[in-house]
């Protein structure tokens, strides 16, 4: 049946979408791997009292049999380690899509991406099939860089990755900065 949805990205990592005219829910997702949970605030009073899900999702309504939203959500696995991925999920179902997700990984001029030391906080930008991703740090705390990595929406196969400040890499590279903070704001195309 055809509905106005609205969909909706927490900080718990789920994702649902509601009946906009009657209010039903028409499906949830949690986007935490087996075992995981949602990333802890890095002693960091920005995004409380957990980080999932803080960037906008984008939505190419012409992607997949119904449409696909991709989103990036942060965990935190039994073994302290924590992940970044990239979701494409069909806007009908929630299912997930593009053999997703995609554990989100990139190495640029020798510096290593560290999942546990950046927030994906500016909402996505969907341009020419390319789903992008841009980064920022935990309370400007720690070594880091600003990141911008590019997938290709139908596969979700890294297509680019730059990373702003090379040589900040979050494991003892006594850099900061700069970061891609704009805080719910997208890229520009």
């Amino acid at each position: 049946a055809s509905h106005n949805v609205v969909f909706i990205a927490t900080e718990n990592d789920s994702v649902y979408a509601f009946d906009v005219d009657s209010g039903a829910a028409l499906w949830r997702v949690s986007l935490n791997g087996t075992g995981e949970t949602t990333s802890d605030t890095h002693s960091c009073n920005q995004v409380t009292p957990q980080i999932g899900i803080t960037s906008t999702p984008v939505i190419d309504r012409t992607a997949g049999a119904h449409g696909t939203l991709f989103a990036v959500a942060m965990s935190k696995d039994v073994a302290g380690a924590y992940h970044q991925r990239l979701h494409a999920l069909d806007v009908t179902t929630g299912a997930e899509l593009a053999g997703g997700p995609k554990e989100l990984t990139a190495t640029y001029q020798s510096t290593s991406f560290a999942p546990g030391q950046y927030e994906e906080r500016a909402a996505l930008l969907l341009l020419n099939g390319t789903v992008y991703t841009s980064w920022t740090s935990h309370c400007d705390s720690g070594s880091y860089g600003g990141w911008v990595m590019a997938y290709a929406e139908s596969t979700l196969t890294q297509t680019a990755v730059l990373n702003v400040a090379a040589g900040a890499n979050g494991s003892g590279f006594s850099s900061q900065g700069p970061a891609l903070w704009m805080s719910g704001g997208g890229p520009a195309a």
